[in-house]
């Protein structure tokens, strides 16, 4: 099940203590329950992907071929990017630059060892040796939070693409890439 999110009422600093710290990676290769497709399908409506299938991707093997491949729809890519930058845009507009760089600076703070921890024990579980993994999926999932950051210091509602993205996070999932035809989670 996908926990709700009421970390955007916290102050930014407060944010990474609270959440739990046992959940992250822990369903990845499962397949994805109903409120997981739930999640999906408003992240892709926030990217304007509603066409695109969400596939369960089975392995760490697999997770990580499509992570470095490039076969991943730019325009999504690119979408994403456009709605941090707006996201940005507007917080600065509500706050000044100082105090919006320590909201997110605080945000962050703790992220690294919040992400890789359980991203190192999932890959040792898994078998997968190479550390530059769990960083990669710590990475993402921390890119995820400063998005969840973001939607969250401009006000945005739990509908917006950034929350129904790091729900994913929090459900134990790894969201991957979008192509033109489907959205790869793990």
């Amino acid at each position: 099940m996908v926990p709700e999110l009421p970390y955007g009422k916290l102050p930014a600093d407060q944010i990474v203590p609270a959440l739990p710290k046992r959940v992250w990676f822990n369903s990845v290769g499962t397949p994805l329950g109903d409120i997981e497709r739930e999640e999906c399908a408003l992240y892709l409506r926030g990217l304007g992907a509603t066409h695109c299938d969400c596939v369960t991707v089975g392995s760490w093997e697999e997770a990580v071929a499509l992570a470095t491949r490039s076969h991943w729809c730019e325009r999504y890519w690119e979408r994403e990017r456009l709605e941090e930058r707006r996201l940005f845009e507007e917080a600065a507009t509500q706050h000044s630059p100082d105090a919006l760089l320590l909201r997110l600076a605080n945000l962050m703070q703790g992220s690294a060892t919040l992400f890789h921890s359980p991203a190192s024990v999932a890959c040792s579980r898994a078998g997968i040796t190479d550390s530059a993994i769990a960083y990669s999926a710590a990475g993402a999932a921390a890119q995820s939070l400063h998005q969840y950051g973001l939607a969250s210091i401009t006000g945005q509602s739990d509908e917006h693409m950034f929350a129904a993205k790091f729900r994913l996070f929090l459900a134990g999932r790894w969201p991957l890439c979008v192509t033109a035809e489907s959205f790869f989670v793990f």
